[in-house]
């Protein structure tokens, strides 16, 4: 109790000396004049501003319009056919014009692709991504993020068959030190 006392009479005293020194503060309340003046001057900076950023893209719209007037006047200068010499050699062969189509030997090459999620998941799709990527750069193996469900994500491989499977679980244990099961 009278710890407590002695701390309440130090204190009000120490106060009562630096109001002594230093004086009374004057406190002013806010003076509508002078606040309506700052209001104006930000106000009148805001306007400045926006006139400044008209006046640029003005000139930016300006440059741009006399741009695309030049591109036009170049293109119309250049032949519309051009005529190779009669002697010189064609520029692409038939194949290279028009590729064969093997849609179906793609599309069954996709369909025998299984993926493999080979680490725990990860709680958010960008600390998945940055784990793929690091991944890529070390083995060179192309990975997917797998969403499962909200706030569950996957990194997983494609792979043919079983062997495919253990070679690059082998593969990623070599390159990046993780102890993965199944390699």
């Amino acid at each position: 109790m009278f710890r407590l006392l002695g701390f309440l009479i130090g204190s009000l005293t120490s106060v009562l000396v630096i109001l002594l020194i230093v004086g009374m503060p004057k406190i002013q309340l806010s003076d509508a004049e002078i606040s309506q003046e700052r209001y104006d001057a930000a106000i009148e900076k805001l306007r400045a501003k926006q006139l400044e950023i008209e006046t640029v893209t003005g000139r930016l719209t300006e440059d741009v319009a006399r741009v695309a007037e030049n591109l036009d006047q170049d293109v119309e200068e250049f032949p519309v056919e051009f005529n190779p010499p009669a002697n010189a050699p064609p520029l692409f062969a038939e194949e290279e014009l028009n590729p064969p189509v093997v849609i179906d030997e793609v599309s069954a090459f996709a369909e025998e692709l299984s993926w493999y999620s080979f680490w725990n998941p990860f709680r958010s799709e960008i600390a998945a991504n940055g784990f793929v990527s690091q991944l890529e750069k070390v083995t060179g193996i192309d990975y997917r993020v797998v969403k499962v469900e909200t706030g569950v994500y996957e990194v997983a491989f494609a792979y043919l068959d079983d062997a495919e499977r253990k070679a690059k679980l082998e593969q990623i244990s070599l390159a990046t030190g993780l102890d993965l099961p199944d390699s």
